[in-house]
């Protein structure tokens, strides 16, 4: 606790400035449009609104020194420098590109069935309550590179399976809800990865230390700490395998046998499977030569992968992968037209993370400006702060910030540069670690995932609801305790990871052997009647 309570007093320090590398001061009011930004997201539940404001803030507040060429205060740097260059930097639209078309593709394979056909062709070996939950489980891996697809197409479809082994709606929409954000959040390919990498990139252009050469090669070392995404995954494993359940899910499991649900006969529009294998196969192999081909292939595979250009690789494959989904849906008969309005609804669907991406890169070249992270860092050092606590603060802070604003993305905006600045101000001295700056950057992303799962106003959390047909209350509160548990162990493993020092696969057996326990001692049989 007293290192807790060091953190927050060094973040609201009333010190008034400390000597930047460069000799350029720099203070708390670095403080503000982050804190601006972080608030009103939390009392307004309006995240690009919160976003505008930070950046307007600090915009304001930047115009007031020597640096700044401001006519207006700030408010015309808010548009023709913040805004302008987070549009107008070949890598963000790099991003904005890879993201748009792969909406729409994905768009294009639910509207013509592609997915529908793969779903109930693995449908047909659903024999059981339990291989019908481990079909609903895996199919989140085979929808691994998008969550909204992941939570609309998986829960749309397997209610009907499931709803004939009468699992509750509740413990589909756990499911499916635990199934995609995790792995997108994780997988070498998704509509995630472009957002994290890019915040990474940002993060050390200015500092390029070895081991970190560029956002992608920090991304693949850092997946392996991400503990929270790995720890609920192998919990959902294990809870099916077990047929064990707890808290409200179990009287919720039990509550569904005494209920005749009425079943779906009308069938959704479906294709056959393979027409959704071949896009995603093509997506895969096509973004991992792109990024293969533009990077040192002399050093071998890994190498190459680490030092290729990411950017090009994803806008390969995300092109190659909507030109193929447009000529199997022509090969399918249907109109270039239908195609066209398809491909353009699926773009418009992403309008909205989109805006909040391009305010989260407008706030971070604001902080950049602020000198934010590096004045951070300079207290932490000074308030004698181990570095090695860095991990576990920051995956309890992305947790509060993103259930509080119910968004993984703004999350991930707001704190990246942060701990990365102050990982990075450790670096010349003999407390750095790399294995530590890489788990902080994990912390981020997966205590961002464990708050966007507990909160109510999250989008996915919401959509999940939708998909399932389930009661939304009853969704949030009875995956809730799940969340928390899983957060709760992932928090343990961080701690014996960054501060004991346990290397990643005895900390792993550690998670692994946590599972097994609370679940056998918790967990309690739903008494199920209905097998086939």
């Amino acid at each position: 606790m007293r290192k807790i309570a060091i953190i927050f007093m060094v973040l609201f320090s009333p010190a008034i400035y400390a000597q930047g590398n460069g000799g350029v001061e720099f203070g708390w009011y670095g403080l503000i449009p982050a804190l601006f930004a972080i608030v009103l997201a939390v009392i307004s539940k309006q995240v690009i609104l919160s976003l505008l404001i930070g950046v307007v803030t600090g915009a304001f507040i930047f115009s007031f020194s020597d640096q700044s060429n401001s006519f207006a205060f700030g408010l015309d740097h808010v548009f023709d420098h913040y805004l302008l260059q987070a549009l107008a930097n070949k890598d963000h639209a790099s991003i904005l590109l890879f993201s748009l078309l792969i909406s729409a593709g994905i768009h294009v394979m639910t509207k013509m069935g592609a997915f529908n056909g793969l779903v109930l062709w693995l449908s047909r070996y659903a024999k059981s309550k339990k291989s019908a939950l481990l079909i609903t489980y895996f199919l989140g891996f085979v929808v691994f590179f998008d969550d909204y697809a992941n939570t609309l197409v998986v829960g749309n479809t397997m209610r009907k399976i499931t709803d004939r082994f009468k699992i509750s709606r509740e413990k589909l929409a756990f499911i499916v809800d635990a199934t995609a954000a995790p792995i997108a959040s994780i997988a070498i390919v998704s509509t995630w990865i472009g957002y994290e990498i890019q915040l990474i990139g940002d993060a050390i252009s200015d500092a390029p230390y070895p081991g970190m050469e560029n956002g992608f090669s920090v991304f693949i070392h850092s997946v392996g700490y991400s503990f929270y995404p790995l720890v609920i995954l192998g919990f959902i494993l294990v809870l099916i395998l077990s047929q064990k359940d707890f808290g409200p899910m179990l009287q919720f499991e039990k509550d569904v046998q005494l209920i005749d649900q009425k079943i779906e006969d009308e069938e959704a529009k479906s294709i056959k499977a393979i027409w959704a294998v071949i896009p995603i196969v093509i997506l895969l192999f096509v973004t991992m030569l792109g990024i293969y081909s533009t990077g040192k292939r002399e050093g071998g595979l890994i190498a190459a992968i680490q030092t290729g250009d990411c950017y090009k690789g994803l806008i390969w494959g995300s092109g190659a992968f909507l030109a193929v989904v447009t000529i199997i849906s022509l090969f399918n008969r249907n109109r270039l037209e239908k195609n066209i309005v398809w491909i353009m609804d699926g773009m418009k669907s992403l309008f909205s993370a989109m805006a909040i991406l391009v305010l989260a890169w407008a706030l971070t070249a604001v902080l950049t400006d602020l000198q934010l992270g590096a004045y951070l860092g300079h207290l932490i050092q000074n308030n004698e702060l181990s570095f090695h606590f860095i991990p576990a603060i920051t995956f309890v802070l992305a947790a509060i910030i993103a259930f509080s604003t119910g968004s993984s993305f703004s999350t991930m905006g707001i704190l990246i540069p942060i701990i990365v600045a102050v990982c990075l101000s450790f670096y010349s001295t003999t407390t750095f670690d790399l294995e530590i700056f890489y788990a902080a950057v994990a912390s981020v992303l997966s205590g961002a995932v464990l708050g966007d799962h507990c909160s109510p106003i999250s989008d996915t959390t919401i959509l999940s609801s939708l998909a399932t047909g389930c009661n939304h209350i009853n969704h949030v509160n009875s995956q809730l305790i799940y969340c928390l548990i899983c957060g709760g162990i992932a928090l343990f493993l961080i701690i014996l990871n960054s501060l004991i020092g346990l290397n990643l696969a005895t900390t792993y057996l550690f998670g692994v052997a946590s599972i097994y326990l609370i679940i056998k001692l918790l967990g309690r049989r739903s008494y199920f009647v209905l097998e086939s």
